[in-house]
């Protein structure tokens, strides 16, 4: 029935059972099914209420652009070969990580349908897998999605870019990364066989219901957390969530429109710094014993005040400290076999007009350092439960927030190589990023390192701002960042 082995021994998502609580559904023995679990039903909360716009809030876009090595180059010079390799491995990374075709029947469940025939995984493939041949890249492409079911990819020819788009309560910003090495990664695996003749039927070629083994578990299962919180792991649970008050009253940049004015598509500015400012940058921190993250957060702090809207003088600045649980988390959901699941967490700190750069700097280096205490984890479904019940209960805001926050990702290669295969057999991965969908007045500038490069992504929605108010914005935070660690240019 199969003729995997050699190919899954070689993927980082060959793991064992990852032990969920999916149970089969009783009109189906093709269909599993499990509850959402809070930090899910959180984020979906967020994000479905852009459904009647066509949108969803928090989806996230994950890019890699590839290029073909050595002999590999012949696939390019064929139109439909690269696509067709692009098709198959992204089947095989489905029946790899089975959570990509996962989605909600309602509020509260989740479902999986094992493909229990040709024509269903080939439905399956058409639903999920688009080539965009007209578009010149993929900030092209993430305006036009509208919210779907399952995952998707999208290939760019004219960029040579793979687009996966998720929903967000499917998936955290390190899962896209980890799901994306490893289709390049089995695009290299089936290459070779591609090019000496046919990809055989991809029904047949894996064992279709042995895939259910690796659906993923929300993270209170997959970090064991007590359905029954203790008053320690109230207070913890109950003071992290207490910290998004913080949000009230908070500064906001302007944005056009009013409060009545309906979202439109997700763009996104975006500032590299060459690897010569950027090894400058990260000596420069490193010798002040703050982190490059720390560092950016402060600068962006710094110019919110200065593009705060006028009647915004002297109020704080709210941002968020996001971080992965996934270090925190048993194996494997420490490990690339869970990468399509959502393991992550954060909380709300605030600075005031009055604090200078190094104050705040250095307040970001500490609550990045908190890391992830055994006490939290074990809090956290508390706290995802109290969200939940913030969310629903929230009432809306006489004014809209228009702040620019932050979610750094670190070092890109932690999660995908630069090179899968050989220089005479395989591809490079020349850029990437990260964003998710925007529909508030808010932005996210997205901040990571990937070839010795230290990026800024700004994603905003274009209805509320426009490109050169954004790429100002990231402007004066790499002049701000440069200027407070004294790193010419």
């Amino acid at each position: 029935m199969t003729n995997e082995g050699s190919v899954l021994h070689r993927s980082p998502s060959n793991h064992p059972d990852l032990n969920m609580p999916w149970t089969t559904a009783e009109h189906s023995p093709n269909t599993l099914t499990r509850r959402l679990g809070p930090n899910e039903v959180f984020i979906k909360l967020v994000s479905d209420p852009g459904h009647p716009f066509g949108r969803e809030h928090w989806a996230v876009n994950y890019t890699a652009t590839i290029s073909p090595r050595g002999t590999f180059t012949t696939l390019s010079g064929e139109p439909d070969l690269l696509p067709t390799l692009i098709r198959y491995s992204w089947l095989h990374l489905r029946f790899q990580h089975p959570s990509l075709a996962a989605h909600p029947d309602s509020n509260s469940n989740v479902v999986y349908t094992v493909p229990d025939s040709p024509d269903a995984l080939t439905e399956w493939a058409s639903q999920t897998f688009t080539v965009k041949p007209d578009a010149p890249s993929a900030d092209e492409v993430i305006p036009t999605i509208a919210p779907s079911a399952d995952a998707q990819l999208y290939y760019v020819p004219q960029s040579s870019e793979l687009l996966l788009h998720t929903a967000h309560w499917r998936m955290d910003g390190v899962g896209g990364l980890l799901l994306l090495g490893q289709l390049v990664d089995l695009m290299v695996s089936h290459a070779d066989t591609l090019l000496s003749g046919k990809l055989p039927d991809p029904f047949d070629s894996f064992h279709w219901g042995s895939e259910v083994a690796r659906l993923a578990p929300p993270v209170e299962e997959a970090g064991n957390m007590p359905l029954t919180a203790s008053d320690e792991q109230k207070a913890i649970a109950h003071g992290a969530a207490g910290t998004f008050v913080l949000a009230a009253g908070a500064l906001g940049v302007p944005y056009t429109g009013d409060t009545s004015s309906e979202p439109s598509g997700t763009q996104a500015a975006e500032l590299k710094f060459s690897p010569e400012t950027t090894s400058a940058a990260l000596s420069a921190t490193k010798a002040r014993d703050i982190g490059i993250t720390a560092a950016v957060h402060a600068s962006l702090a710094a110019v919110n005040f200065r593009h705060a809207i006028a009647e915004h003088q002297g109020r704080h600045y709210t941002s968020t400290i996001k971080q992965s649980l996934r270090p925190y988390l048993p194996e494997p959901y420490s490990t690339p076999a869970a990468a399509a699941g959502l393991y992550t967490s954060g909380w709300l700190v605030r600075v005031e007009a009055s604090g200078t750069w190094e104050e705040n700097a250095r307040m970001y280096q500490a609550e990045y350092e908190k890391g992830i205490s055994r006490e939290y984890l074990q809090a956290h479904r508390e706290y995802a439960s109290t969200l939940v019940e913030l969310i629903k209960n929230l009432p809306i805001p006489t004014e809209p927030p228009s702040d620019i926050d932050i979610s750094s990702m670190g070092i890109m290669e932690k999660y995908l190589e630069r090179e899968y295969g050989t220089p005479e057999r395989g591809f490079g991965i020349t850029h990437v990023g990260v964003g998710v969908e925007i529909l508030s007045r808010q932005g996210v500038v997205f901040v990571w390192t990937f070839r010795d490069q230290l990026t800024l992504r700004l994603v905003y929605n274009e209805a509320f701002h426009n490109p050169g108010q954004m790429a100002e914005i990231l402007h004066d935070v790499q002049a701000e960042l440069l200027k407070q660690l004294r790193v010419a240019e």
